[in-house]
């Protein structure tokens, strides 16, 4: 009798762990960057229990749209009943891209939250500088044209993620001219506050910080964690 009660215990703490959802953070660093670079991020959430993916990519070599692809691989060859993201920079290209080709996916996991960082959501104006310059864009790779401002330009083509909550940190300099004289008004040295913006977003921060050191910005470390923990970047 103490056998069977055993057994059926036992059984049933089994079932209950295979129901609880398993929730994973993905983060996708920028362009011409690598997962290192994302490492205080991972590092900081890791230590919040989340679990996460410092997940890499080529960005200066292939297509963000085939980037976009693999990304959506690695992701369903994992037990992950649900997935949130935190972008830097064009990371939010890539994840847009790949959200774009799931949305009808019953199968895929549940996208849950989002939070980009200085995402060139409509294009780079950094990338506009570059792009008359034919011999660097070369050597840059496909995805410079992608982060064009143009209305023509991918990153103004590409789906817009629904039915999540997504929170944007904004780099800023919080004077008439940013860090980068040869982008007009205020900017992070890449892009304007204007062009991070995705129109969809439940929430947007300013954080008074350089494009490629926002990611280890101790105040954008709190507000990351906020964000994905309650869905706001408010502290009440």
């Amino acid at each position: 009798m103490i056998k069977r009660i055993s057994s059926s215990f036992f059984l049933a703490v089994l079932l209950y762990q295979s129901s609880i959802a398993s929730h994973t953070v993905y983060l996708l660093h920028g362009f011409g960057s690598a997962p290192i670079f994302m490492s205080t991020i991972d590092r900081y959430l890791k230590k919040k229990d989340f679990t996460t993916v410092n997940y890499g990519y080529p960005s200066l070599t292939q297509d963000l749209t085939i980037c976009a692809d693999s990304l959506r691989l690695d992701i369903e060859r994992r037990d992950i009943d649900t997935v949130s993201f935190v972008t830097h920079s064009m990371g939010a290209l890539v994840l847009r891209s790949m959200l774009g080709r799931v949305q009808d996916d019953s199968l895929f996991p549940k996208a849950y939250r989002i939070v980009m960082i200085a995402p060139p959501n409509h294009g780079a104006e950094l990338a506009d500088f570059f792009a008359p310059f034919k011999a660097l864009c070369y050597l840059l790779g496909p995805n410079i044209q992608h982060m064009k401002t143009d209305t023509g330009s991918l990153a103004n083509h590409l789906p817009v993620p629904r039915n999540m909550e997504i929170g944007i940190i904004i780099g800023v300099k919080n004077a008439k001219q940013g860090f980068n004289p040869f982008i007009e008004g205020d900017n992070d040295g890449y892009i304007t506050p204007h062009s991070a913006k995705l129109g969809t977003e439940k929430e947007s921060v300013f954080v008074p910080a350089e494009h490629s050191m926002i990611i280890h910005n101790r105040k954008v470390l709190e507000l990351i964690n906020a964000f994905l923990t309650k869905g706001s970047f408010k502290e009440k």
